[in-house]
Order: C-alpha cells, then structure tokens, then sequence
C-alpha cells in the first residue's frame, strides 16, 4: 500500500503565487482596461463616421433632394436674371445692356447684344433710371438642364428730366424660360403675361 505524504507549500512560492496574480489584477489589468476603452472609442468613432459617409452619398443621390436643389437654384437664379432685365440706369446704359447679356443666351442675347448706337442713344435721351424687383415668383417646371419660371415684378422707374416728381412703380407678370448653360441658369426668352382680372 502506497502511502500518499502531503508536501508542506513553500511560503515563499506561496508569496510568488500571490504576488504575481496582484500584479495581474493591478497595474496590467488597468492598462488592459484603458486599452479596451481607447478601441471601443475608436470604434465608436469610425462607425459615426461611417454612418456620417453613408447619409451624405444616400442624400446626394435621392432624386427628391437632388430635384428640390435645382428648382431652389433655379428660382434664386431667374429672380436675379430678371430683375437684371428690368434694371436700366440712362447714366451707364453701355453698363446696362452688357449685365442683360451675362443673363442671357441664344436668340435673347443675340437681340440685346445687338442693340445699336442709336438705340442706346435714345435709352440714355430719355433719363430714366429703372430698378426692377421680383416681389414673388415660382419655378412651374424644371429637369437637368431647362426650366420654366413665372415671376411677379415691380419695376420702379425715376425719371431725371423730372426730379422733382415722384418714382413710377409698374406691376408686370413675366413668364421665362431659362437653359443651364456652364453650370448657370440663363434667360433664354422673357415675356410679359397679361394679368386677368376677371
């Protein structure tokens, strides 16, 4: 019969033991903590920016969004274009016709381009200084690259040959129809609308 004989534990292997598992259970456990925290941040980070990344190529590819941008631009766009057509100072009308030509294209821009001596001569005789102003307007139509536009405009004419009287305001209804041309919308024809009044 095999007797079994109990080996005492050394105390100083005893201490080892338990000094080792204290360190584990301090300072590496506490940088094995830290350690955690920092990839669980960074984690957490990339995933926002993932999302962030995703949300922007989603928004920039819905038609919706993308449609209202244009008519947004569009409207801000025609409103300047046509207040530039209805704005005319008798002092600077060389000026004038040329800011009519920057907002225009085809068969328009070649009418205002082509505008003679004579005729500017009569435009600057006549000492009128007119200010046009879209009080409202809608975008009735658009798509990628043409657009449809009516506006309601005040135009405030001052005439210089007679300073003491008071500034004209007409009321007129314009119709435009505007082509993108190198990334800007521009006039391509502009026509008064009669206002009904029935």
């Amino acid at each position: 019969m095999t007797s079994q004989v109990d080996t005492p534990v050394d105390q100083t292997d005893a201490d080892d033991v338990d000094g080792h598992e204290q360190h584990a259970s301090g300072p590496a456990a506490a940088r094995t903590g830290r350690g955690r925290a920092r990839w669980a941040l960074v984690l957490a980070a990339a995933l926002v920016a993932a999302s962030g990344v995703f949300m922007w190529w989603h928004a920039d590819r819905d038609p919706d969004r993308a449609a209202a941008q244009t008519r947004d631009t569009v409207l801000i766009e025609a409103r300047q274009a046509i207040e530039t057509m209805n704005t005319l100072d008798y002092r600077s009308v060389d000026a004038g016709v040329k800011a009519w030509s920057q907002v225009t294209t085809g068969t328009l821009k070649d009418q205002l381009t082509g505008v003679s001596a004579d005729d500017r001569k009569l435009l600057a005789d006549q000492k009128k200084i007119s200010t046009g102003r879209v009080a409202d307007a809608a975008v009735i139509d658009a798509d990628a690259d043409t657009a449809t536009v009516i506006a309601a405009v005040e135009v405030t004419v001052e005439d210089a040959a007679a300073p003491d009287s008071e500034p004209t305001v007409k009321r007129n209804r314009f119709s435009a129809e505007l082509v993108k041309i190198g990334g800007r919308w521009k006039l391509e024809s502009l026509q008064q609308v009669a206002v009904s009044l029935s």
